[in-house]
């Protein structure tokens, strides 16, 4: 024990944990955000005057299908090296001396390389098909409150106060509201 304390305590982590603690609630509350936006978002959807909705989904199937064997998936793997950081670390008699701290793990993710070219494909058979894709904004709850619609409602033609419905099954609807 004549090393003396700070080579006894060199091993205690105090200011990096502290800040990377604090730091990872704020780290998990903004990606939750965002992923609670992009769930009420509504998405890209396919529209023909007088189509149905059946007809809708069959034409889509269809097409991702032939997408899938024009364009197959190529699942390509990339490492991604683990992050660190040099802070300062300094024990309570004020011996401070620069610490290596690891900020984010190694790890390794996979993806499709060819997902985005299969979209186009996909697009353009619904195209072929006479469909086009819009974006549209949610429906406004009380706008479309009184609405009835069937299951097997035809597509109506779009207006300026259009809009995309969630239906209790997840999916969407477009809607033109009087």
């Amino acid at each position: 024990m004549t090393d003396g304390p700070t080579l006894v305590n060199c091993f205690v982590l105090t200011t990096p944990r502290r800040y990377i603690e604090r730091m990872k609630p704020a780290t998990r509350s903004l990606a939750l955000a965002c992923a609670v936006l992009a769930a009420c978002a509504p998405p890209t959807l396919y529209h023909k005057p007088g189509a149905s909705p059946a007809l809708i989904q069959s034409t889509l199937t269809s097409c991702e299908v032939a997408a899938l064997r024009e364009v197959p998936r190529d699942i390509r793997t990339v490492f991604i090296p683990a992050q660190y950081s040099t802070l300062p670390f300094c024990n309570h008699f004020g011996a401070c001396f620069p610490r290596t701290t690891m900020i984010q793990p190694a790890r390794t993710e996979s993806y499709d390389a060819n997902a985005a070219l299969r979209a186009r494909v996909t697009d353009q058979c619904m195209a072929q098909a006479g469909f086009r894709p819009v974006s549209l904004r949610q429906c406004d709850p009380d706008q479309v409150r009184g609405a009835d619609l069937p299951p097997d409602t035809a597509q109506p033609a779009l207006g300026a106060n259009s809009c995309a419905l969630r239906l209790p099954s997840g999916q969407w609807r477009i809607v033109t509201p009087q």
